[in-house]
């Protein structure tokens, strides 16, 4: 088990949303799915490369949680457990590898997901995250993205905003989302 330390922030318009993410070297497309015990089974695809995982995490205290992560092979994988699970779909974009800065673009295609916040709430976030060196996230961040970080809104200690907190039941079809991706 790994300990993570980390900062949620709100992009307040697409404006700004846009201009931080064309600091962005790595984007991902993200299927994540919650059982009722919060289990989260994700696919990740980057590029050609597909990463499916099944993650536990735990919150020691707002800001600091307990993961434990491991990695499936797709055949593991039963998608049509995955229909009755709770959903998010995401772009995710990678500004800085340590701290780890990503940005995580919600979506809703077809509207097939009932998210549990305004899609307007959650659209666009940014989460900090301390890898290997101990740094002021705050002070980091606010010294990497300069004049955009007022456009930001913290909510570190909001509760609510965690994926797994909004994620909504969904009538997505899996089979042709994930044929899509693949395609």
């Amino acid at each position: 088990m790994q300990i993570e330390n980390e900062k949620k922030y709100r992009i307040k318009n697409e404006y700004t949303f846009k201009k931080i993410i064309s600091k962005s070297f790595q984007k991902s497309l993200i299927f994540q799915w919650y059982d009722e015990n919060g289990v989260r089974t994700r696919l990740e695809k980057k590029d050609i490369e597909e990463i499916w995982t099944l993650n536990i995490k735990k919150e020691l205290e707002k800001g600091i949680r307990e993961e434990e992560e491991k990695l499936l092979n797709s055949k593991e994988v039963n998608l049509d457990k995955l229909k009755s699970q709770r959903m998010v779909i995401k772009n995710r974009y990678l500004l800085n590898s340590d701290p780890e800065i990503i940005v995580d673009e919600i979506l809703n295609p077809n509207n097939c997901i009932k998210y549990k916040k305004a899609l307007s709430k959650i659209k666009y976030l940014l989460e900090i995250e301390e890898k290997s060196k101990k740094v002021d996230l705050d002070k980091f961040l606010r010294s990497f993205l300069e004049e955009l970080y007022n456009d930001l809104e913290d909510l570190t200690y909001q509760d609510g905003y965690n994926n797994s907190d909004f994620a909504g039941e969904h009538n997505c079809d899996l089979y042709n989302i994930i044929k899509g991706i693949n395609e």
